[in-house]
């Protein structure tokens, strides 16, 4: 997976359900999903995926993957074996904390790099969002498409 993204829960943060989620972030697209428990905010991990030859058959066309966006929870003993591994690169005090890492499969193009950072509006709206690429990198409201562009280039197949 690549385009790898963090957001911080302070302690007792409550995530929004799947579909307060994805509604906020899409809007009525056809999405499928897996998740590993019924309640969002019990989940370890949700994998979500826009059907976008569902919106419009062009993309059937013009696209062999419709890569997945995973959501993974991290806490406890899982946050611990995170930091860990990717310790060098947090100087962020994550005592009490749960970490959200968001990445998206490989393969994707232009039009899933803005599902992605769409869904990532949705979190920073309510959360710290910060860029794990080289290294760790608050992100702006300058990095979040619009829910109506995002739906018109769906719909456009552009």
């Amino acid at each position: 997976m690549s385009n790898r993204y963090a957001v911080i829960l302070e302690s007792g943060s409550v995530l929004p359900e799947r579909e307060l989620l994805v509604s906020e972030a899409w809007g009525s697209v056809p999405v499928s999903y897996v998740q590993d428990q019924e309640v969002f905010n019990e989940c370890s991990f949700l994998d979500l995926k826009v059907n976008k030859w569902e919106v419009n058959s062009q993309w059937s066309s013009k696209q062999d993957l419709e890569p997945w966006i995973r959501i993974e929870k991290l806490t406890d003993e899982g946050l611990e074996e995170f930091l860990q591994q990717d310790g060098c690169r947090w100087s962020l005090d994550m005592t009490g904390k749960t970490l959200i890492i968001i990445e998206m499969d490989e393969g994707g193009g232009a039009m899933d790099d803005m599902l992605l950072m769409r869904l990532l509006s949705v979190f920073h709206a309510r959360f710290k969002v910060y860029s794990c690429s080289d290294g760790i990198e608050k992100l702006s409201d300058a990095s979040f498409p619009t829910r109506q562009s995002v739906s018109d280039r769906l719909i456009k197949c552009e």
